[in-house]
């Protein structure tokens, strides 16, 4: 059965391609079929020439990959074009390729999560045992398409240990949000919560019958707030059920909408979602590109390695792994591909 991996870096320099690089190179050592694909690009290092993404990653011969038509020629992998979808990017197409000479690739795909489902699929149909889904922070939402996710998280995101630590966890917390188990039949829907006045509306719909209210669509960070204050009266007793907890992400900071979750369950209204997205590990990097004002560039700096993974392990309870430290077993080991 294949599984759908997404890897999702907080900032660049946080070991995302490291994480992705350890990962594939263990599904290459057990002769496992990998798909590659990535949430858009995030543009970090192009070509003055072409003006193209510079490839990073190197795909091993039979690695299937779904990425943007000019993507083929940037970079030194041959690669046989075996679809082409109607899926538009800036860089062209998406199509459906398979590695036939080894080599470095850039992976850059689809950006919408309707989009990447459909990848998915295809990536699926060509008999891959693990896709893994690159991503960012900043490009979460179709994460949702997901099986599972790791974060690759540390000091390029804030040299604070106590604030990055605190961050992750609530990012851990959010994405560990229950499952709704569907057992109350006295249910009130809402499609989106965007704006305080759309929070009115479905309070005042809001009876002692209702058991559970269920919002379908997308979470306003202002309005989740408003949710905690309006219904303070009305919310007790009841469950709050959210779509998926990326929409959750995309929404605000971690740190301020766990809160919202926290206080909301804290005054009796557990909070759980329709399509959990699992939070599988968290991997953490202890370099960060420190500015220099007199020359005016950057060194490169690493806060203390093991304080790092320490304070985000003592509040996460997902395994926190250095992979360039450690290896990648612990980290493999939570793919459940044995």
């Amino acid at each position: 059965m294949s599984k759908i991996i997404g890897i999702a870096g907080t900032a660049k320099n946080t070991g995302k391609t490291t994480t992705t690089t350890a990962i594939m190179e263990k599904v290459y050592s057990h002769k496992l079929k990998l798909g590659l694909t990535s949430i858009g690009y995030d543009g970090e290092v192009m070509d003055n020439v072409t003006g193209l993404p510079k490839p990073r990653i190197r795909a091993e011969k039979g690695t299937v990959v779904a990425i943007a038509q000019s993507c083929l020629a940037a970079g030194s992998a041959d690669i046989e074009v075996l679809a082409t979808t109607d899926i538009r990017t800036p860089l062209g197409k998406i199509v459906i390729g398979e590695v036939k000479e080894p080599g470095l690739v850039v992976i850059a795909g689809a950006n919408k999560s309707s989009e990447v489902r459909i990848v998915n699929k295809l990536l699926k149909e060509q008999g891959c045992d693990l896709v893994l889904v690159d991503g960012a922070l900043n490009r979460i939402a179709p994460m949702v398409e997901t099986q599972g996710l790791i974060v690759a998280t540390g000091a390029a995101r804030t040299t604070n240990l106590p604030k990055l630590a605190e961050e992750t966890s609530c990012m851990s917390a959010i994405l560990n949000l229950p499952p709704w188990p569907e057992k109350e039949k006295a249910t009130l829907v809402s499609t989106s919560l965007l704006n305080e006045a759309m929070v009115k509306e479905l309070l005042q719909r809001v009876t002692s019958e209702t058991r559970e209210i269920v919002v379908t669509g997308i979470i306003g960070e202002k309005s989740f707030q408003a949710l905690l204050d309006l219904g303070k009266d009305i919310l007790p007793g009841k469950a709050l059920v959210l779509p998926d907890p990326i929409k959750v992400l995309v929404a605000g900071a971690p740190d301020l909408m766990f809160e919202v979750i926290a206080r909301l369950a804290d005054s009796g209204t557990p909070v759980y979602v329709q399509k959990p997205v699992k939070l599988l590990a968290i991997t953490v990097n202890p370099f960060y590109p420190r500015y220099r004002y007199t020359s005016h560039d950057y060194e490169p700096a690493y806060v203390e390695k093991e304080e790092l993974k320490q304070s985000i392990q003592q509040k996460c309870k997902v395994p926190v792994v250095d992979v360039v430290e450690e290896g990648i077993d612990r980290l493999w080991a939570t793919l459940g591909l044995e």
